[in-house]
């Protein structure tokens, strides 16, 4: 990451538990090519069985007591940028990695690959890609609590070094036990603010609590360090936009509003069909001078990504006064991705930004971190000088304000 300016910069779209275990992954984010990406598994594999070889014979053991340094986790493959353009088998995982249960994880995050050993143990009966089956992975040994703990303060420390003074955990699998665990890191990082969204299916794990308060790390001085709670995400289930008005309702249940998870145009026209059937919640308890008193909303619902949109999609997201979070650097970083797959007419609806602004969207950059560094320099030279799409770029002293905090 690179310290873009003194200023306090925003990242409003980004995954700190993802992050934390990219870190203790083996990093595949490099390889152009299946065989590449084997190699570098093959080699990690090597190491760690020449670290256990050494440890028995000085009598120890290996990570005694913590069943995750029995499991292997690789990260940062995308299928769409391998020459083969395909994810890698299990066969393939297999025959790097046959001694360990191995999880292969896409840099997205959304999707995985498992070997034999991993699949018999999380009680699968065949090699099939696992695609948002975070139910299913779930059950992956991780480890204990502290050094997850540490290793998120750790990525918030080197957020501030990068100039960014506060960001927004937007992983629809956070519920109050995840909430807890990252204010006990922010607690260490307090010079970050730290929002988190909670998965619009997961509410009641709050409890009591609700949008915008604070819950307090464990280790904070005092109860105003730690973790704002955010928006409720919307993560439609594979192939199934039909649950997303569901989730939507059961968010303004909780007077919520709402993140929607929206990459494709499908899933966009179905998240402003549930916006349109469920409308935003009013606050009318503020207090005002006057004896009338104007509701306005606890805060804009968000379209996160907004990654291909019809123009008349962008209007009508106008007309519902919803914010966009959006991320630049996949324009460019996915430019050839998007040339071999989508028509000219398609790539010129692709990550809008020029005309949502010109519609009066608001509109935020951000990373969607581990998937992208969260660097803003990059975002801004992704939102100013991209090739793709020339007509959505914008200049850069707009692409600045989008990124800044406060």
């Amino acid at each position: 990451m690179s310290t873009t300016s003194a200023l306090g910069y925003r990242d409003d779209h980004l995954h700190l538990l993802a992050c934390s275990a990219a870190r203790r992954s083996v990093d595949v984010s490099a390889a152009t090519s299946i065989e590449e990406l084997l190699a570098t598994v093959r080699q990690a594999v090597r190491r760690r069985s020449a670290a256990a070889l050494a440890a028995r014979r000085q009598g120890g053991a290996v990570s005694a007591g913590d069943a995750s340094h029995s499991w292997l986790r690789v990260w940062g493959y995308d299928d769409a940028l391998l020459d083969e353009r395909r994810h890698p088998t299990v066969a393939e995982l297999d025959s790097v990695a046959a001694g360990y249960p191995a999880v292969l994880h896409h840099i997205t995050g959304h999707v995985a690959v498992v070997n034999t050993a991993a699949g018999r143990a999380l009680g699968l009966a065949s090699g099939d890609v696992l695609v948002e089956r975070h139910d299913v992975l779930a059950a992956v040994p991780r480890p204990d609590r502290a050094a997850t703990v540490a290793t998120v303060t750790d990525v918030l420390t080197e957020l501030a070094t990068a100039g960014i003074s506060a960001c927004t955990d937007a992983t629809h699998t956070n519920d109050l036990a995840a909430l807890e665990l990252l204010a006990e890191a922010a607690a260490g990082a307090p010079s970050v603010d730290v929002t988190a969204m909670v998965g619009a299916d997961r509410l009641d794990s709050l409890e009591d609590l609700t949008f915008g308060m604070t819950v307090p790390g464990l280790s904070a001085v005092t109860d105003e360090v730690g973790v704002r709670i955010g928006h409720a995400k919307v993560m439609p289930p594979h192939d199934d936009d039909s649950a997303i008005a569901e989730l939507v309702a059961t968010a303004r249940a909780c007077r919520f509003p709402v993140a929607i998870h929206a990459m494709d145009i499908d899933t966009l026209q179905a998240s402003l069909d549930a916006l349109e059937a469920h409308p935003p919640i009013l606050d009318t308890t503020r207090s005002a001078e006057s004896e009338r008193i104007e509701p306005d909303r606890i805060e804009p619902d968000r379209i996160e990504h907004c990654a291909l949109a019809l123009p008349e999609q962008l209007d009508r997201i106008a007309r519902l006064g919803v914010a966009v979070v959006t991320q630049p650097s996949f324009v460019t970083r996915r430019a050839a991705k998007y040339r071999e797959q989508l028509s000219a007419t398609e790539q010129s609806w692709l990550w809008p930004l020029a005309s949502l602004l010109r519609r009066g969207i608001t509109v935020t950059l951000s990373s969607d971190a581990p998937t992208v560094p969260p660097d803003p320099s990059e975002w801004i030279e992704a939102a100013t000088s991209r090739t793709l799409g020339p007509a959505e770029r914008i200049d850069s002293q707009t692409a600045l304000r989008l990124c800044q905090w406060g």
